[in-house]
């Protein structure tokens, strides 16, 4: 299990920097063990930790252990934090008398998974992970998110407050736990006065960089000397936006590049905006791109939606490239050709996946017979991460470069009715994604993969390259042990289909559209009673506009009523299509 990390004082007072600590390590152990056993003797000897010349022993120890062990690694890694705890904030605490305080001081580094992760062990120390979409977040509240079994707070500092003026700046993702007794940040608010987080239970306060900044039950004075303590901060992850998504580094020590830099050499590049979707799956993070590799479950799968079943013809796909490490000149990890047909046309693509969470498919649509002029574009771009066994988190990006019909249409509907199809399109091949991913599982584990499908067609090449190249990786999610084991499907199929829970909730733009749907059903409702109650209590009626405003009120309610199912739950079943 790897800790995401912590805040750790670069000098005694309340400024913070964010590093990193693998808990795999032994080496924190070692040093751990050599401040006990240490310590323990000048208890013995009756020498108390009080005393200069113990402090200084005790921490000279500490430091010794630390450079020994630090020689091997290249980057500042969890023996360099302690060291600078040691020589920065160890002499200001008073209870260095008791070797079990300087245990927990070291113990504090680590950050528990609230599930299994599902990534590769390198990949927190390789890759930036997307967290969430920057335009779907609500700015005025904290918003909890799972990534990789950890439990997260996205929260957005007022831009009063923030004086870069740079809106990328502004974004913070924390541990979701406040360091004073692990109460949620993410049932705290936003403190419009300070600009920074506000733990609910106690009213401890965070800045932008995780330092506490505020504990009120205590006076001024008390409250700078406690906030010195390294253990007051939050635990605060270096983020970065891109593709209008935000994205953190979940690794120890410096982050690598930038998420930017997944734009270099594809249509990513041509722009700067764009719309999202996000929609957590109850199925895992193999599956999920797993399904997306699949090219030719696009006409049965999604039958009506994009194409119908009589698209179905033989795919042409080469055989994938796979690069084991991302190599700078090709820029992906994962390639291949396809041609198949679809929506009435033939189209040829390729496929980059940029990096474990995000792919791009690059093609075009063939000019049906007699027609003339540009070719339609096909391009699709998806950030896809684990979020625990079972369960893992999808961000669709669509960049605004859309032309025509199309783009003149998204341009005008609401964020939230475009959703409201991007549902749909998610249900269609939700629940047998839901449960092929149990079959798979069912007393074997994902690596066994080849043992129990049957895949002879060209088409299932991307399937094969995607399942050999996540075991190469040794990813988690597909190892046997507790990062493949699922949890119990859903009960009923409103829970497995659950859109209010796996989008509606932590989409801005659907959560409005609620809201506006609400007070127009109460609109409507206002003006059916006022229409009814004239024409039956007074010598008003009936006359054409009372009956007219009647029938309005039972149409808008009813169609009212449809629209706020489908920000619910809407059954999707095949056999009717």
């Amino acid at each position: 299990m790897e800790s995401p990390g912590i805040q750790v004082p670069a000098a005694a007072g309340p400024s913070f920097k964010p590093w990193r600590h693998d808990t795999s390590s032994r080496r924190s152990v070692l040093a751990t063990s050599a401040s006990r056993t240490f310590a323990s003797t000048l208890r013995h000897q009756g020498t108390t930790a009080r005393s200069d010349a113990a402090s200084t022993a005790l921490l000279t120890a500490v430091y010794i252990f630390s450079r020994r062990a630090g020689r091997a690694q290249q980057r500042r890694g969890p023996i360099g934090a302690i060291r600078a705890t040691a020589q920065n904030v160890l002499p200001t605490m008073p209870e260095l008398d008791d070797p079990e305080a300087v245990e927990s001081r070291m113990r504090y580094f680590e950050i528990p998974q609230a599930a299994p992760a599902g990534s590769a062990p390198s990949w927190r120390n390789e890759h930036w992970f997307p967290v969430a979409s920057l335009g779907e977040l609500d700015p005025l509240r904290p918003t909890a998110v799972r990534i990789d079994g950890l439990d997260l707070v996205v929260w957005r500092k007022p831009s009063s407050e923030n004086t870069a003026g740079s809106d990328e700046d502004c974004w913070s993702v924390f541990a979701n736990s406040c360091p004073h007794r692990l109460a949620p940040l993410s049932e705290g608010r936003i403190e419009a006065k300070t600009g920074c987080l506000q733990c609910a239970y106690h009213g401890w306060e965070f800045d932008g960089k995780g330092a506490c900044t505020r504990i009120p039950q205590v006076t001024q004075a008390e409250s700078q000397r406690m906030r010195a303590n390294p253990r007051s901060g939050a635990v605060a992850f270096p983020t970065q936006v891109a593709f209008n998504c935000i994205w953190a580094w979940l690794g120890d020590g410096t982050p690598k590049g930038s998420p930017k830099d997944l734009a270099r050499g594809n249509y990513l590049s041509e722009t700067d905006s764009f719309s999202t979707y996000t929609r957590d799956v109850p199925y895992g993070y193999d599956s999920l791109l797993e399904n997306f590799v699949d090219v030719s479950h696009i006409p049965f799968a999604h039958h009506g939606l994009q194409g119908t079943r009589d698209d179905a013809r033989p795919v042409v796909m080469t055989v994938p490239k796979v690069n084991r490490v991302q190599d700078e000149n090709s820029g992906y990890l994962m390639n291949f050709h396809f041609e198949d047909h679809t929506t009435g046309r033939d189209r040829k693509s390729d496929f980059f996946l940029l990096s474990p969470f995000l792919f791009v498919y690059n093609g075009e649509f063939e000019n049906k017979e007699g027609e003339s002029g540009e070719k339609r574009r096909f391009r699709l771009s998806i950030c896809c991460v684990p979020v625990s066994p079972g369960h893992s988190r999808m961000i669709i990006l669509n960049p605004r470069t859309r032309s025509g019909l199309m783009g003149s249409l998204f341009s005008v509907l609401p964020t939230w009715l475009i959703h409201i199809f991007s549902n749909r399109f998610i249900d269609s091949d939700l629940a047998f994604l839901h449960y092929q991913e149990r079959i798979l599982r069912r007393g074997r584990s994902a690596e066994d993969w080849n043992k129990s499908y049957f895949m002879p067609g060209q088409s299932d090449r991307s399937i094969s390259a995607w399942r050999k190249w996540l075991s190469s990786e040794g990813a988690r999610c597909v190892l046997p042990g507790p990062g493949s084991d699922l949890p119990p499907s859903p009960s009923s199929r409103e829970e497995l289909l659950n859109r209010y829970k796996q989008h509606t909730s932590h989409c801005v733009h659907c959560q409005e559209g609620l809201s506006n749907l609400e007070a127009w059903q109460s609109g409507a409702i206002g003006i059916g009673v006022f229409s009814l109650v004239a024409d039956r209590c007074f010598d008003a009626g009936p006359t054409p506009l009372l009956v007219a405003g009647q029938i309005f009120a039972v149409g808008a309610v009813l169609a009212i009523n449809r629209l706020k199912k489908e920000l619910h739950f809407v059954d999707y079943e095949h056999y009717k299509t």
